[in-house]
């Protein structure tokens, strides 16, 4: 960067420090409106649910009223059609309501009165099998149909000082609802304490409103409708206006002093760097002469520049020379660089096929045990429809896993693999059944010391691979070292904040000082037919890089043991 370009920026930099510093009081402040206007919006919202709660009383105290008047139930009891006509009829326009109905101790409807088309019928929107003749709690909930939100009140009707109970039944039921129509949004909108929507939220308009949401449950408490208040945040639009206002007569401050600083570092830095440039170009001492009598920076500059142009022949043929040697050399360092990216690119490439040969060899070697044993029971006449089926299903479980393999390997370094819950026990006994056709006539057994019900949330498929090559490596061994006994244990238990994980065997161990080189890639001590040491490096991949954890490797009694540490996830 320039002397020039530095000084600018310094300069800019230290305006709009200040600038910044103005920003930041601004952003505290707007902090403390808007802790005031979400207070402001919370006293909103709680007169808004104390307004719901005035627009139902009528509707709760009529049917309260209703419920213990003696004539209703002597109607109920004779049923006369002048009667109704005297008293009920014209009910929904009196109470403001949308629906009214009498029910009998039968939950026939004696009764109903509707302004709303699709309240015609009774038992279309509600379930009167709900109700109960025993129960003398009044009922209030919410109901959803086509689309439509009803405000519903139910209470059993009784006679006056009457008790209802399990032995002394109701006469039958009120029922009173409430259509939450547009109109009756819009007039809880119209009362300024907040704008309200009903079933969805609206997008907000700017970012001056605070949204609140009401839920409406049915009868059962479950949660059918939500009402959505948009409530005003007009503190915050007032104080951003006069912020803004502020914020740009400071630009225009600074704008101003910038134009300033930049015609004094014009005259001062921009014009005599110019001229020291252009002699550099044109290698021409003339446009250094005017500085050269002067006694500062500039003039020491233009006279060790005019001395430095009489030997500019001998700095051109140095130059040429160097020119030529770095060409060279970054021509050299070009080709090391394509072989060395070719090579990373086959080491990657055969990383891979070894990766999948490794995962491959003990399912193939499987399949070929199973179908030789289907053969030989084919020959001996042994083989059975249940035994057949239970191999064909260890078949298919080996090719699914062979299959998926591939994608694994493919997306193995790839962040975006998705944890799952799942149980450790149920994973370890997979990993055997999978190994199973490998190891039955080795006589190897298993022993998994884990509680059932010690769960994780994390990469269960590519854990259950770190399985699998633990279990091949210790079946190596015991076959190697020719163990009579072979055994490979599991353990698992949790400490703390961790799952700790053990897998031994019996087979041997291997030598000490081949313990810190286990984990290299390429690494293996078994034959180069036999391993390509990349298991126990592709799982301490696994483990540190995908999982979070830790694996280590160590000889314990007559083999080896390999502990592996996981963070335990929040799983509750």
């Amino acid at each position: 960067m320039s002397v020039k370009s530095s000084f600018f920026l310094l300069v800019m930099l230290t305006f709009f420090a200040a600038i910044g510093l103005e920003f930041f009081m601004w952003q505290n402040e707007r902090d403390k409106v808007n802790l005031m206007a979400e207070a402001y919006a919370k006293e909103q919202s709680a007169g808004l649910k104390q307004l719901l709660a005035l627009k139902s009383e009528p509707m709760k105290r009529q049917t309260l009223d209703y419920a213990i008047w003696n004539d209703l139930v002597n109607f109920i009891e004779n049923p006369n059609d002048t009667w109704i006509e005297d008293n009920l009829a014209g009910s929904t326009v009196q109470f403001s309501i949308d629906g009214f109905y009498i029910l009998d101790a039968s939950k026939k409807v004696l009764f109903s009165e509707t302004t709303k088309p699709f309240m015609q019928m009774l038992s279309e929107l509600l379930n009167v099998e709900l109700l109960n003749l025993n129960k003398e709690e009044l009922m209030h909930f919410f109901i959803q149909k086509e689309q439509q939100v009803v405000e519903v009140y139910i209470a059993p009707i009784r006679r006056l000082h009457y008790v209802v109970s399990e032995n002394a039944l109701a006469s039958g039921f009120v029922v009173i609802a409430k259509h939450w129509d547009e109109a009756f949004i819009n007039e809880l909108s119209s009362y300024g304490l907040a704008k309200v929507h009903l079933n969805k939220l609206k997008p907000l308009k700017g970012s001056y409103t605070i949204a609140d949401e009401i839920a409406l449950r049915d009868y059962k408490g479950m949660k059918i409708s939500t009402l959505y208040l948009h409530i005003p945040n007009r503190m915050s639009e007032v104080l951003d206006t006069y912020a803004t206002k502020d914020m740009q007569l400071n630009f225009i401050h600074t704008f101003v002093l910038m134009l300033i600083f930049m015609a004094l570092i014009a005259k001062y830095i921009s014009f005599p760097l110019r001229d020291i440039t252009l002699s550099l170009t044109q290698k021409n001492k003339d446009p250094l002469q005017k500085y050269l009598p002067k006694h500062n920076e500039y003039g020491a500059i233009a006279r060790a520049l005019c001395d430095a142009f009489d030997t500019k022949a001998a700095l051109e043929d140095l130059n040429g020379h160097l020119n030529k040697t770095i060409q060279e050399e970054v021509e050299k360092s070009r080709i090391k660089d394509r072989i060395l990216f070719q090579q990373a690119k086959l080491v990657a490439l055969g990383e891979m096929l070894n990766n999948i040969a490794h995962q491959w060899r003990q399912p193939l070697s499987t399949i070929s045990v199973i179908i030789n044993r289907i053969f030989l029971e084919s020959q001996s006449k042994k083989l059975t429809p249940l035994i057949l089926e239970e191999e064909i299903r260890k078949l298919r479980s080996i090719l699914a896993h062979m299959s998926s393999t591939i994608d694994d390997f493919k997306d193995f370094f790839k962040p975006d693999k998705g944890k799952v819950l799942f149980y450790l026990n149920g994973c370890m006994d997979e990993s055997i059944k999978i190994s199973d056709g490998g190891v039955a006539n080795q006589g190897i057994e298993f022993e998994i010391d884990c509680p059932a019900d010690l769960a994780m949330y994390g990469f269960k498929r590519e854990l259950s691979h770190v399985f699998l090559v633990l279990i091949n490596n210790a079946k190596d061994a015991i076959k190697e070292h020719h163990v009579e006994h072979g055994c490979i244990r599991f353990r698992a238990y949790e400490q703390e904040h961790y799952i700790i994980i053990e897998v031994s065997d019996n087979g041997g161990g291997i030598e000490d000082e081949k313990l810190p080189y286990i984990f290299d890639p390429f690494f293996t001590t078994k034959e180069t037919k036999k391993g390509s040491g990349t298991g126990l490096y592709m799982a301490k991949q696994i483990i540190e890089q995908s999982m979070q954890g830790s694996i280590a490797i160590g000889n314990e009694e007559d083999g080896l043991v390999v502990t592996i540490v996981l963070p335990k996830d929040d799983i509750d």
